[in-house]
């Protein structure tokens, strides 16, 4: 997915200053134990004020010409970003609920692992901060399937190209990333 609107370049450049580092050494672990010379940690920008504005008004221009219901992901990287689209898509009169999905059912209360107010059977787009290998994602769709819901796409902020894409597609769910590690790697020297 290419989103070209002008507010991508922005976007791209907090993303690129606040959420990315880079060490030839190769001194980041992931999730997955591997270890990699760059990392990126969107929260930083999308906790921010303007990082979230940019990053909801650029996921409701891709998805708002869907039949979704609801948007939202595996806590807590999707938190803000699913919040952001959220407000984001009431400010444009086509509200969208936002969802969390714990990694775990709640010990407690009502034991539910999808927090939200979406009906059963809603359709949902699934978003994403970084996908590697899609391991969180297909996670994810697998809980939403069990649960009924519909997955219309899932949306990344970056797609580090290192499997996920294939991996999603695989389930039969469209994917879509706003950047791609690409975009990021080709400014270091």
């Amino acid at each position: 997915m290419s989103l070209e609107s002008e507010n991508r370049p922005r976007l791209l450049e907090l993303l690129f200053k606040e959420s990315f580092r880079y060490s030839a050494d190769g001194a980041f672990q992931l999730t997955s134990g591997k270890k990699t010379a760059y990392y990126i940690d969107c929260k930083k920008v999308s906790l921010d004020a303007e990082g979230a504005t940019l990053i909801g008004q650029e996921i409701f221009e891709a998805i708002k010409t869907l039949p979704v219901e609801g948007v939202g992901g595996m806590t807590l990287g999707a938190d803000p970003i699913a919040t952001a689209v959220s407000v984001i898509s009431f400010l444009e009169k086509q509200p969208i609920q936002a969802f969390i999905v714990r990694k775990t059912p709640k010990a407690h209360g009502s034991k539910r692992q999808i927090e939200g107010n979406l009906h059963e059977g809603a359709k949902v787009v699934v978003v994403e901060d970084v996908v590697t290998t899609g391991g969180s994602t297909l996670r994810t769709l697998e809980i939403l399937e069990k649960a009924g819901y519909a997955v219309l796409k899932v949306i990344a902020l970056v797609d580090r190209k290192e499997g996920g894409r294939e991996a999603i597609a695989q389930t039969g769910v469209r994917f879509e990333s706003l950047f791609t590690i690409d975009d990021f790697t080709r400014h270091i020297v």
